[in-house]
């Protein structure tokens, strides 16, 4: 009589890593029980199903989010210096201690003809008829407010002394504080400021 062997076969699929044994009852239980251990160790995750887009509202905020923000590009050099603009923070006040006879007349005898002039006859005359050198801006313009029916007082006032500084030389303008007549004031005034009905 003819022994008839029965095989016995095991499949193990460790997520598509698959063996497959076959042989006796006997040698597939040796191998059954040896991977039965790692079998147990192993955590198998179901696989995670792909996932759906999700449709948001196309609200403009929502679209505003997701918009990646764009920096301006700044044409200024990187650090500049931003100049303000010039502003005549000087108050101007009247000097009701200056004694101003006699300034209508002095003033009559010339024919001032810009600010530059004004301002050098004003100093001239507080300097030789009272005595104030230096003088202050304020006393300027005091004489400009005392003859406001005949000249108008400069609107950038203080801007008036640093032009008739910087482009005339008749005055040294170191403050509002301290207004000097200079070598180059005397000689204008002494030669060629044009007196009323004078051909000088």
């Amino acid at each position: 009589m003819q022994n008839i062997s029965m095989s016995t076969k095991l499949m193990i699929n460790l997520r598509d890593g698959i063996v497959t044994v076959e042989g006796s009852e006997e040698f597939v239980r040796t191998i059954y029980q040896d991977f039965k251990e790692r079998i147990a160790k192993l955590t198998i995750f179901p696989a995670e199903p792909p996932r759906q887009l999700e449709r948001h509202s196309s609200s403009s905020e929502e679209i505003a989010e997701h918009i990646p923000h764009r920096k301006i590009k700044s044409h200024r050099p990187p650090n500049a210096v931003i100049k303000k603009p010039r502003t005549d923070s000087y108050k101007l006040n009247f000097n009701t201690n200056l004694n101003l006879a006699g300034l209508d007349t002095f003033y009559d005898e010339w024919a001032p003809r810009n600010n530059f002039e004004k301002i050098l006859i004003f100093a001239i005359f507080l300097r030789d008829r009272l005595q104030i050198a230096p003088c202050t801006a304020g006393d300027i313009y005091t004489c400009f407010h005392t003859l406001k029916s005949k000249t108008k007082t400069p609107e950038a006032f203080v801007q008036a002394f640093r032009d008739a500084q910087h482009r005339t030389h008749f005055i040294e303008f170191t403050s509002p504080q301290a207004v000097q007549i200079t070598i180059a004031g005397d000689n204008h005034f002494n030669q060629k400021l044009k007196e009323k009905g004078s051909a000088r």
